[in-house]
């Protein structure tokens, strides 16, 4: 008797029974996950193959007490090599005729006589079309298929090899649908044990790129974690999308669950994001019949996932003077909502705008003929006319009559878009909300109200040419009617937006038809909208709310962990940009030189200076409200002063604000920068203070952790600092096109060398 032990979906299972009944040989076909159900069949075999990267335990120790013939990669192996590597290759390159002699052979291993043939070679990668057949070559595939532009669909050998094609031959309908042509590629990899296969890369080579121009407009990846294989993806320069399928979860689990499972998040999300890929939306499950998985194709968001794909394709190939962009400023919903338009951690936002505004102009985008000429002017502008949304002190009367709506949406107009919706999300923002109708009839608590004037929402905003620049709609405000109290939107994570944020947002979609919505600076609400973690459905707000635009978030890229919600939840690609310049920060100086002064009083043995200095140290201590829990404990007082002087001196403060697209350029600037951000060490980099006390000769790991002892006459506290200065003075002439020997003179300069 064979047994079969297979992994990783246990595609080729049909085909292997099959095969077994045919041949009559004695045989039985597990799965990593029902072979535990069968140990006396797995005792019993003569012959065990398996693929699978982990067995159950149960199932692990069967096998070490087995006197068959164990074939496999891992330590359980017991046949020769070259038994190995000729059953993997059968299994490797697959198929029908290679699993018959795959299974002739373990026959032949079992005792039977059996005949069977050399491994047959079947393409490793190559061009799958369900209407076309399979082609080797990307020429031979043009001559016949004409369809154009291209989209080019990467997906798992497998898929081909064993018919389990249903998911992606739905995205190639969908996508020829649409007017694309598609080019669909199946890949394998290299397999380490028989040197079979070829790398990912190549198929990207091979088959998207022509006369070393790419032949795609964009790239659909369904190789999950295999995406950060593809090192040649910047060569094709185009948008690069991962919807998500998960192994192990159903269509059914997942519209169940909050979002998709941690093992899908890992390999179908997060790995997929190094390598660049965007829109992690989920387009199928899989069906698990105890490790045998079939997919399960979710045909709502395969559809969608096209008309976004068409979207960007549109944007690429659109003229920059009809590009339509809408961007969306980030208001903190507060009722100081004037003070705090156009926000962002650490960044000038509206001098970036303005800043971005004439790089379009320049570039060729239409943005009218008057420009702000900075970010005061732009802030005037938006201010003058009340170009923002109703809140306490400014009334929708108020931002009408200044000019400050941009435009209007009956209620005809606005019915339509919102019966587009799902009828659960409809359903929930009127239960939230009220009817739309009775919104705009005031037949409903003014504080659920939103912006309505002359029974119309308001889209407010100002114009430069085809860009559109608009608060963000907020998530739920008495506006104008606001007592000060909070509202009732801030501390309810399950609450919809009101009724007049999808009138702005399907205006700007459908109305002002953009091509491209910016969110600019970290961070909105959009993101946070409710709705599931990752693997957003159509109900999920930021999904119902973006509509088919290209979303781009400007971001900053010292806030990671918000940036990823915002790349998973809202499908944006971000643009980061730099943290402002940053500084030590130079407080409690006089508290400082104090601890100075009391380390060498404390080192030469001089008991009445110490004395006196102690005392001073308390009242700079009191005067600077820092709590003493023990001050006749004089060692340990001096032991947490230290330590609160340290870390309020050792704090990174910000220089200002970052202009995007415009990093400082000031020598002294960026030398404070650069030596604050390698102030400590990192896996990538040691300390540049570390680098310095070394250069000198001295223990920095001593100096570090033993601040107020002595060393060279200065306290070692006084040696961190005095390396700090010399790493920026260093930067500074480095920076200003000095050569390196301006280190050692900075080092003699500070009394050492």
């Amino acid at each position: 008797m064979i047994c079969f032990i297979l992994g990783y979906g246990a595609r080729p299972l049909p085909l292997l029974e099959k095969i077994l009944k045919e041949e009559k040989i004695d045989g039985i076909v597990l799965t990593d996950q029902n072979c535990e159900k069968e140990p006396e069949k797995v005792e019993r075999a003569e012959v065990i193959f398996i693929y699978a990267h982990k067995l159950p335990d149960v199932v692990v120790e069967t096998l070490k007490k087995s006197r068959g013939k164990i074939v496999s990669t891992d330590n359980l192996n017991n046949v020769p090599q070259e038994i190995l590597v000729k059953a993997k290759s059968y299994y490797v390159l697959g198929g029908e005729e290679n699993l018959r002699n795959l299974a002739r052979l373990l026959a032949n291993l079992a005792g039977e006589k059996r005949e069977y043939e050399e491994p047959k070679e079947v393409p490793m990668h190559g061009i799958y079309h369900p209407n076309f057949g399979l082609f080797e070559s990307l020429d031979k595939y043009l001559e016949v298929y004409d369809k154009r532009p291209l989209v080019g669909v990467l997906f798992w050998r497998s898929a081909w090899l064993y018919k389990e094609f249903k998911p992606i031959e739905e995205l190639i309908n969908a996508l020829e649908e649409e007017g694309f042509g598609v080019i669909p590629v199946f890949t394998y990899g290299k397999d380490s044990t028989t040197g079979l296969g070829r790398e990912k890369s190549e198929a990207v080579e091979e088959f998207f790129i022509k006369d070393g121009k790419p032949i795609i407009e964009a790239l659909v990846s369904l190789i999950s974690f295999g995406t950060v294989d593809l090192k040649n993806l910047q060569k094709l320069n185009v948008p690069v999308f991962a919807p998500i399928r998960s192994y192990y979860q159903s269509l059914k689990e997942w519209k169940e669950k909050e979002g998709v499972d941690y093992m899908t998040q890992v390999y179908g999300v997060i790995i997929p994001e190094v390598a660049g890929a965007i829109e992690p939306m989920f387009i199928g499950g899989t069906e698990n019949i105890e490790g045998y998985k079939k997919g399960e194709p979710y045909e709502e968001h395969i559809k969608y996932l096209v008309k976004r794909v068409k979207k960007w394709i549109e944007l690429r190939k659109k003229p920059k003077k009809d590009v339509k962009i809408a961007i969306v400023l980030i208001n903190p919903p507060c009722k100081g909502l004037e003070a705090s338009i156009a926000v962002g951690m650490g960044l000038d936002v509206p001098e970036s705008i303005v800043r971005l505004l004439h790089k379009l102009k320049e570039e060729g985008y239409y943005v009218g003929e008057e420009l702000p000429k900075n970010g005061e002017e732009l802030i005037r502008m938006i201010l003058e006319k009340k170009a923002i949304s109703e809140f306490r002190w400014t009334s929708v009367e108020e931002i009408v009559k200044n000019g400050g709506a941009i435009d209007f949406v009956s209620l005809e107009d606005y019915l339509e878009w919102f019966n587009e919706l799902p009828g659960e999300l409809r359903e929930k923002i009127v239960k939230d909300w009220g009817r739309a109708e009775d919104v705009l009839a005031g037949k409903v608590d003014k504080t659920l109200v939103g912006m309505v004037y002359d029974g119309k929402f308001v889209v407010p905003g100002i114009k430069f040419g085809n860009v559109f620049i608009t608060p963000q709609p907020k998530f739920g405000c008495a506006g104008a009617r606001c007592d000060g109290k909070v509202c009732r939107i801030l501390h309810d994570p399950t609450i919809t937006p009101p009724h007049q944020w999808w009138a702005v947002y399907r205006w700007i979609t459908r109305k002002f038809n953009v091509d491209v919505m910016i969110h600019f600076g970290t961070h909105g609400t959009f993101e946070f909208r409710p709705g599931k973690s990752v693997g957003l459905s159509p109900s999920c707000i930021p999904e119902a709310s973006l509509d088919y635009t290209p979303h781009l978030y400007v971001y900053a890229v010292s806030n990671p962990m918000e940036g990823v919600i915002a790349k998973r939840r809202s499908y944006a690609t971000l643009i980061d940009h730099i943290y402002p310049p940053m500084a030590i920060a130079e407080v409690l100086d006089d508290l400082d030189s104090l601890l100075n002064q009391y380390a060498k009083a404390k080192s030469l043995g001089d008991e009445a200076r110490r004395k006196k200095i102690y005392e001073q140290i308390l009242e700079k201590a009191e005067e600077n409200k820092i709590r003493i829990a023990t001050p006749e404990n004089e060692e340990q007082t001096i032991e947490e002063i230290h330590r609160y002087a340290d870390l309020m001196r050792g704090s990174q403060i910000n220089l200002g604000l970052h202009i995007f697209g415009h990093p400082p350029k000031e020598p002294e600037k960026l030398a404070e920068y650069i030596a604050t951000a390698m102030a400590y060490d990192s896996y990538a980099s040691p300390s540049i203070k570390r680098v310095i006390a070394e250069a000198v000769g001295l223990d920095y790991e001593k100096i570090r952790k033993n601040p107020l002892e002595t060393t060279n006459r200065f306290t070692n506290r006084e040696l961190l600092e005095i390396f700090h200065r010399i790493a920026v003075k260093s930067l500074g002439r480095l920076l200003k096109g000095e050569g390196f020997e301006v280190i050692e003179e900075e080092i003699r300069k500070a009394g050492f060398g």
